[in-house]
Formats: structure tokens, sequence, C-alpha cells
């Protein structure tokens, strides 16, 4: 983030509005997502919001809700070169539920964009914030919560016929999407591109 006199903001790659379909503001999960991890959005490397990304889709498609547990159970969390290095999912001991994305992302760091806010309180801003906190991390951390599945997850019966019965309803559902909007409330937020030469700070 900037200095204290600064609108709240952060940073996030191009792909993960153009390729991932993410929108703004994040969603609760996606939110409990960053802070379990203890991670701004841009310090996740790009493969693993795929795998986020996947999930989520899966979950929409089948009609099964969403479980931060379930999903944290087959991965884990690598760190890069500290302090600030990327962070990034790769499958736990109990294996990864989705292959490894196909698409390269080896330009990804050449451009990012800058979300913030215009002429918002913090304390009213209902988007990025709660009570005036921030929802998410907004700048880099040092310690993102290393983590190695979850151990034992165990499902109750009820949930997994629920689920089952969910599946096989929604098996002819085509999940369809005919654009992207990258932000749910366009008039709140405020989108640039930015040079990624801008950014050497964040990004090692």
């Amino acid at each position: 983030m900037g200095s204290t006199s600064d609108p709240p903001f952060f940073y996030m790659y191009q792909c993960f509005f153009r390729d991932l379909g993410v929108c703004l503001p994040f969603t609760q999960f996606e939110c409990d997502f960053l802070n379990f991890v203890n991670s701004d959005p841009c310090q996740l490397h790009p493969n693993s919001w795929g795998f986020f990304r996947a999930f989520q889709v899966l979950c929409s498609t089948l009609g099964i809700g969403l479980s931060l547990p379930v999903f944290l159970h087959f991965y884990r969390l690598k760190l890069g070169i500290p302090p600030y290095g990327w962070a990034s999912l790769s499958g736990s001991k109990a294996g990864r539920l989705f292959s490894l994305y196909s698409q390269s992302y080896k330009n990804f760091k050449q451009e990012f964009f800058r979300v913030g806010l215009k002429d918002v309180d913090p304390l009213k801003d209902e988007v990025f914030h709660f009570g005036g906190l921030p929802k998410f991390p907004f700048n880099w951390r040092q310690a993102p919560a290393r983590f190695n599945g979850l151990g034992n997850l165990q499902l109750t019966a009820s949930f997994v016929v629920r689920s089952a019965a969910r599946s096989v309803s929604c098996l002819a559902r085509i999940f369809y999407r005919s654009t992207v909007c990258c932000c749910r409330i366009c008039s709140t937020c405020s989108i640039s591109l930015l040079n990624v030469a801008s950014l050497s700070i964040l990004v090692v």
C-alpha cells in the first residue's frame, strides 16, 4: 500500500482478470483464502490462482458448496526466495485436485493493474474493508502462512449424500460465461495498467 495519506490500493497482474475470470470485489471465499495464506493477491503465482479458480468453477458447476478446508487439504504452499518471494500452490501428500495449468505465464510480471478506491473513506467502504480494516492483505508479506494440506479430512455422510445428489442433478448444466468483467462495481474501483519497472519494490 501507499502511505497513510494515500487512498488504499493493491496491485494485480493482468492475466488475473483476462485469463482466470476473477472479478472485483473479491468474494468472502476469496478473502478467506488470502487471509489464511497471509498473502497479497499478486504475491500468489498465477498458476496457483488457476487451481483456486478451477475449484470454484467445479463447485459452482456441480452445485457443491465452497469449502476452504477441502481445497486446502489437497495443496501446500511453497515460498520463493525471502523476504518477498512468490508464493505458489503445489499438491499436498493427499495429491492435488487438478493438473498443472497448460498455459505458461512467463511474461506475467510485465503488466500489472493498480486497483484502488476513489474518494472513499475506508471506515465507510464495504468493498475492500470491513469495520475500517482491509478484508485481505493489500501489500506483499514477508511471511506467508506455509501449510501442507490440512491433515485427515473427514466428510460427514450427509455432506457426501447431498454433494452426490447435487452433482447428478447438475451434470447437464453447462457452465458458460460469455463475457468477464474485471470489476463487479466498476464505479467504485480505479484500475490502471502499469509497467513492471515501476513496481521494482514489489517484484523480486
